[in-house]
This record gives C-alpha cells, structure tokens and sequence, in this order.
C-alpha cells in the first residue's frame, strides 16, 4: 500500500508539471459583496483538472503597500487579479498578469466629485496598475468601450468574458401569476432605481421584494402610496433562489450597471425581466427582456401591466431568457478563461 501511495504521488506530481500554473488575487474576504469571489470559485472548480489554481487574499489588516508587497511574494507563472483591487499590480511587475474588471462605475460616480479623489483612484486603480497588465478581461462591451475612452487600453489585449450564472439558479417554472403579482429587486443603491419602480408601482396590486436597504424617503414613499413590500438582507445564493422562485417579475432598470447578473440569474430560473435599454443591461438582456427607459416610470409602470395581463407574452419572454443564458453557463466562461490560461502560458 506504502509503495502504490508514493506511486499515486508520483503520477500526480508528474501530471502537475504539464498543467499551467495560475495565482488568483482576491480583495480581502467578506460576508456580503462576494459576487467576484464566487465567480472565480465556479471557474476554478470547472478547471480543476486543467489548471492548477492557487489563491491569495487581501488582508483588510494592512494597508494597500504591504498588502500589494504581499501579492508579490505570491507571483506565479500567471496571476489573475479578480478584480476591485487593480493596486496589486504594482506588486507583480515582471510577471505574467491578467486583471478583470467589472465595471467603471465608481470611476464615474468621482468623476462627478471632487477633482483630487478622482485623480488618486484614476491613477492608483487603473492607470499605473494597467501599465503592468499583459491582458485585461472585461464582463461586457460597455465595460470595455470605457476601458478604451477613459485610459486607450490596446483593444488587442482586452478579451470579453460574461460573469457565469451560478448552477444554484435552476429553472423553476411558474404555473401562476400570485394573486398580488411578486416583483423582485436586487440592490438599493441610488443607481438602482428603486424610486422609480416605485412611482411605477403606485395604485397597483403588486408586492415589492426588495434585497437591500432602502432610504427613509424610499420607505416613506411606499407608506404614502400604500405600496405593499418587504425588505431582505445578507441572503445566501439559497435564500436569493427562494426569493427568485417566489418573484413573478424581475424588476432591474438600473441607470448604470457594469453587468447585471440579475438579468441573467431570473431568466436562468424561468421569471421575465424588465431592464434598462441603456448599457450593459441592454447588452445582457438583448431582446430576452422588456427594455424601458430607467428615467421613465411610466415605461416601467406600461411593462409591469404588460406582463401582469398578458400571460402569452409573459410565457414569451420566459423562454428567450432560457435562450439567453446559454452563453453565461459557468461551464462556458471557465472554458473561455482556460483559453486567456493558455494564450498568456505562451507570451
């Protein structure tokens, strides 16, 4: 037995020479906001036998120097930042590095502030970090048309990669419209537009589920219009199922989104999905959702009629999501992200 586990080993460590080397570079771990984290998760699981995936963490304990000082003690052959710490690139200089970015949201909202905030997260996040970056992965052609206006990233090194639907959102057919329609959203943040889904929901029975925290004049808004609701938080991908299977209509029209992973996940379940037809939304959604315009509450409020009294179109627009996700399969992108594996093995 002695004898066939030094074998065993031996095998293994052979076929590990012939596997690529990658390290991935996450932000420090947390309880909630782990979308990225969870991406990657489901790429390194698909390319287990195909990739020898190594892991280090931000410390939310030292500062952003010792903390990209340590990321450089971690290089290896290839190393993958997932994104929102871009910084540590500084500390990998000389290797082979691959950084995905998500989107350019809060670079857009500084942009709007104070010039010298702007200035230290234009530089500091993206313009020194990137001359250090051999490829960058975007999650959509909107992420990538701002990479290529705000900062002249070459084309040639950016590669589009959708973020992957989680396989926990099975498709859950619906029988029924409940008797007081369910219409779910996920985020709270201002450019989620919580508001206007309100304004649209006003003299309606329909119910809000709401994932977030909205703001007292969000909740006074539904007390006054007599809007039923209720509040979730800090859910688990089970509790967001639940709360997807429970939903008639999935409500996302956002003013900025630099993906929209909601999209995807309620069509991946069987629920239809009004979205914005601005941005990476409409990119997402493509013609598998009802698209309005975000500052329109009247469009939201015509689409949310739409699929309340006409259950063909409803049906219709259940299964172009089933269409749509295909793409987004976990199984696709790891696929996709094996290939950036062995373009960079090769450089």
């Amino acid at each position: 037995m002695l004898v066939l586990g030094f074998a065993v080993k031996a095998i293994r460590l052979k076929y590990s020479q012939f596997m690529l080397s990658v390290t991935y570079f996450y932000r420090e771990p947390r309880k909630t906001g782990v979308s990225i984290e969870g991406i990657f998760r489901l790429v390194k699981n698909c390319l287990i036998s195909k990739v020898d995936i190594k892991e280090f963490y931000c410390d939310a304990q030292f500062s952003r120097f010792k903390n990209i000082i340590e990321a450089g003690k971690h290089a290896s052959n290839i190393n993958h930042i997932t994104g929102d710490v871009n910084f540590l690139a500084l500390g990998l200089r000389g290797s082979k590095v691959i950084l995905t970015i998500h989107d350019l949201g809060h670079y857009d909202t500084l942009k709007k502030r104070g010039k010298l905030q702007h200035l230290i997260y234009k530089w500091f996040w993206f313009s020194l970090p990137l001359k250090y970056v051999t490829i960058v992965t975007v999650v959509s052609e909107f992420t990538k048309n701002k990479l290529i206006e705000y900062f002249q990233f070459p084309e040639d090194r950016i590669r589009l990669i959708y973020d992957p639907v989680k396989p926990v959102f099975e498709c859950s057919p619906k029988d029924g419209l409940s008797e007081c329609p369910r219409i779910l959203m996920m985020g709270t943040g201002k450019h989620k537009n919580l508001i206007g889904l309100i304004e649209a929901s006003k003299g309606k029975n329909v119910h809000l589920d709401i994932i977030g925290w909205p703001s007292e004049d969000e909740l006074e808004k539904m007390k006054a219009y007599k809007i039923s609701y209720c509040l979730y938080n800090k859910l688990s991908d089970e509790e967001v199922y639940t709360r997807y299977k429970a939903c008639d209509i999935m409500f996302m029209a956002s003013f900025y989104e630099g993906f929209g992973m909601p999209i995807i996940e309620a069509q991946s379940v069987g629920r239809p999905v009004i979205t914005s037809n601005i941005g990476a939304m409409k990119e997402v959604a493509k013609d598998a959702a009802i698209l309005v315009d975000p500052n329109k509450p009247e469009e939201i409020s015509a689409a949310i009629d739409q699929l309340i009294n006409n259950r063909v179109l409803y049906d219709r627009f259940v299964m172009l999501g089933y269409e749509n996700i295909v793409p987004y399969k976990h199984e696709v992108i790891a696929q996709q992200y094996a290939e950036v594996y062995a373009e960079m093995a090769k450089i």
